[in-house]
């Protein structure tokens, strides 16, 4: 299996500054994406620090011949699984200091998505914040993640529903960041491709005006290009409003 992958950014209509960020590492079959939260300067530098300190460790520090992982393994995962967790770590480290040493970066934080394929685990996905990641088979659109957010947290241990956990949260609240904390936990999703999925990976500035079947039908309508799939959404987004920062990465899996 191999991938052809697209990414788009746009500050939005709203906002001034954007604080998103994304990598593609197509080398090591590997895309990253984060939305930053911290204010004018904050969160810009929080996504940018998170995506560079991930991609270094994907794309450098894990091949180097005297390699250590930097944090503890689990057994019962994979090299790409530890690869992954560990990354994250060592990216809310590098946020989490800055925020400490730096006054105008206090507070901030990130999410993050990391998509990374290897033919034996097939797609693996970490995931921090609610920042999403889709895979598109067919005509079938399914998110992979599930969102690190209060709105979420309601429904799922007070069984609410998406509207009444809506109103009782007030705002969009996540619950779980890169960088806040001196440690985080990434959750860990795994996926096996077929030749013609697309996955997509996104900030909220996509998933909170774009509905999933606007989504589709873009994704649909640019299939054989990935790259064109990024722009339309960010455009749909815009064209929503476009009251948030928006990041989209679009890959597409072709046969080896």
């Amino acid at each position: 299996m191999r991938f052809i992958s697209g990414g788009a950014t746009d500050v939005g209509q709203v906002r001034e500054v954007n604080e998103d960020a994304f990598a593609l590492v197509d080398q090591e079959c590997a895309w990253i994406l984060a939305d930053g939260m911290g204010g004018h300067v904050g969160g810009k530098i929080a996504s940018n620090l998170a995506v560079d300190a991930i991609r270094d460790f994907i794309a450098r520090w894990r091949h180097a011949p005297d390699f250590e992982w930097p944090f503890e393994i689990m057994p019962g995962r994979s090299f790409v699984e530890n690869s992954l967790a560990n990354a994250v770590r060592v990216a809310n480290v590098r946020v989490y200091n800055q925020s400490e040493w730096k006054p105008e970066c206090q507070g901030m934080g990130t999410t993050v998505v990391v998509m990374a394929y290897t033919p034996e685990q097939g797609m693996v996905v970490a995931h921090v914040g609610d920042s999403r990641c889709y895979r598109l088979r067919g005509e079938a659109l399914t998110q992979l993640t599930v969102d690190h957010s209060l709105v979420n947290h309601l429904m799922r241990f007070f069984h609410l529903s998406e509207v009444e956990a809506r109103k009782r949260a007030g705002s969009n609240v996540i619950v779980r960041a890169v960088g806040l904390e001196d440690d985080v936990e990434a959750d860990l999703t795994q996926d096996m491709p077929q030749a013609g999925d697309l996955y997509m990976s996104c900030s909220d500035g996509l998933s909170d005006l774009v509905d999933d079947w606007t989504i589709q039908n873009i994704m649909l309508n640019n299939a054989e290009r990935p790259q064109a799939a990024a722009e339309a959404l960010v455009r749909a987004a815009n064209a929503a409003g476009g009251t948030d920062n928006i990041t989209v990465i679009v890959l597409k899996a072709l046969p080896a």
